[in-house]
């Protein structure tokens, strides 16, 4: 077995862990650990709330989290050798939830703590928890469906130089002052994306590790101030890698990141039991704690080898292998959108438009077999459903689809050939999914009264 080089507690608070933790990207946060090149190692983590979520049938503590810790990372690992512009050949080797803690949850964000993909539909808080057992998914407050799940860490990069990270601040503040002015894009809500992107908030409880522990912004030395006033969120994907959500990362999978500062400064997070393409719910794959087994290349000036789209010669992405274990279903029931929102406006190939036409129109679609649109809507947020951008030259309409595998149900969803009989048919599953009351979300972190 390889060595463990973070472990982590789940019973215990992020702050309280061996190793410390952080939970924005900065090219100064030093590393936790060290590895040699080719050497295998395990790398174990909280779940991306740091335990906030818990295994219970209510969604209070969704409407209520804390989303200015989020995303709690185990790292930087410092790997031996690498230097920036060269390319980091990432192994994984097997992936898992932690001994002990074999649970996770699925729910959609309140809409007074940043929504999500659809909360102009689903404005409340919802959870869903699911039992893991081997490879297999269930839920208590889903039931009648059972999936193999893709394990994967939603969040794997490595740190930005001093300049990508700039380059970072610039672009991302930018598109945030467009709230309120004639620029402000229409379909971007640019105060739910400062909650996200901003840096600088000396009210925000930025926690990074700073020497041997975990400190809070409270700890005003000169050290700390310039890493809180300049570190970048871990929210979006960026060059980086970073939070990409892409359920491929699993076992037998090889990534290829660019390094931008010497020791690569690798970091992960975010794990991950099962996800649909997409995570629509925001919160919406099943959420875990986990470990990772990797291994780890240096591919000396490799990084000149990834394309660079854009206007510095640091505007690149990762590139990945698929691995060779994925769930296997051979039949699916596929739903289609165009690019024409739900007000009947026409957007000129949108594709994200389109992706929301299918979702929904899957949501209503399923809601007709005995199951409620909140659980739908979270079951396509976490289930090994395949999203694909289907069209994208018939102006003026994107189109997308979404493929649903029709072996997770325990019956059968296909248009049904007699009509007449159809609804006597159905079986009404247990709709106790975990539903907010009404109310706005209150986060508040005891720590930082």
């Amino acid at each position: 077995m390889p060595k463990t080089i973070i472990s982590v507690d789940p019973k215990k608070a992020p702050w309280e862990q061996e190793t410390p933790l952080h939970n924005r990207w900065h090219p100064d946060i030093p590393p936790v650990a060290s590895v040699k090149e080719g050497e295998a190692f395990r790398v174990e983590c909280v779940d991306w709330t740091g335990g906030q979520i818990k295994n219970d049938d209510s969604s209070d503590d969704v409407k209520n989290v804390d989303l200015s810790q989020v995303h709690y990372l185990s790292g930087p690992i410092e790997i031996e050798g690498a230097k920036a512009g060269d390319l980091l050949k990432v192994e994984f080797l097997n992936l898992g939830p932690l001994d002990g803690d074999e649970w996770g949850f699925t729910g959609t964000f309140a809409k007074e703590n940043g929504g999500g993909f659809l909360t102009d539909h689903f404005p409340k808080a919802t959870k869903a928890c699911w039992d893991i057992e081997g490879i297999w998914c269930t839920s208590r407050h889903i039931p009648g469906v059972k999936f193999a799940g893709l394990i994967h860490p939603g969040l794997i990069g490595t740190a930005p130089s001093h300049e990508l990270l700039e380059m970072w601040n610039e672009r991302e503040s930018a598109l945030v002052a467009e709230e309120g002015t004639e620029a402000e894009k229409p379909y971007v809500d640019a105060s739910i994306l400062g909650h996200w992107l901003a840096y600088r908030s000396p009210k925000e409880p930025c926690w990074a590790s700073l020497d041997t522990f975990l400190i809070s912004i409270r700890r005003l030395d000169e050290a700390w101030d310039a890493i809180a006033s300049k570190a970048a969120r871990t929210v979006p994907g960026r060059e980086n890698g970073g939070n990409c959500d892409i359920k491929n990362l699993s076992r037998g999978c090889t990534v290829y990141f660019p390094v931008f500062v010497d020791g690569a400064m690798l970091s992960m997070g975010d794990m991950h039991m099962s996800q649909g393409d997409g995570e629509v719910s925001f919160c919406g794959a099943i959420e875990m704690s986990g470990f990772l087994e990797l291994k780890c290349t240096v591919i000396k000036g490799g990084m000149k080898l990834l394309p660079v789209v854009g206007p510095s010669p640091l505007s690149v992405n990762p590139i990945f292998e698929i691995g060779p274990l994925e769930p296997r279903y051979s039949e699916w029931l596929v739903f289609e959108g165009v690019s024409v929102d739900e007000q009947g406006r026409q957007h000129y190939l949108d594709a994200t438009i389109a992706y929301k036409r299918a979702v929904l129109n899957c949501i209503k679609y399923l809601s007709q077999f005995g199951y409620s649109e909140e659980q739908v809507y979270l079951l396509l947020s976490c289930c090994p459903c395949e999203g694909r951008i289907s069209g994208i030259v018939d102006v003026p309409n994107a189109v997308a689809t979404l493929a649903v595998p029709l072996a997770i149900f325990d019956r059968d969803v296909r248009p049904p050939a007699d009509l007449e009989h159809f609804a006597q048919g159905i079986k009404t599953v247990s709709r106790d999914v975990c539903i907010s009351e009404e109310g706005g979300a209150v986060p508040y972190d005891p720590r930082l009264g």
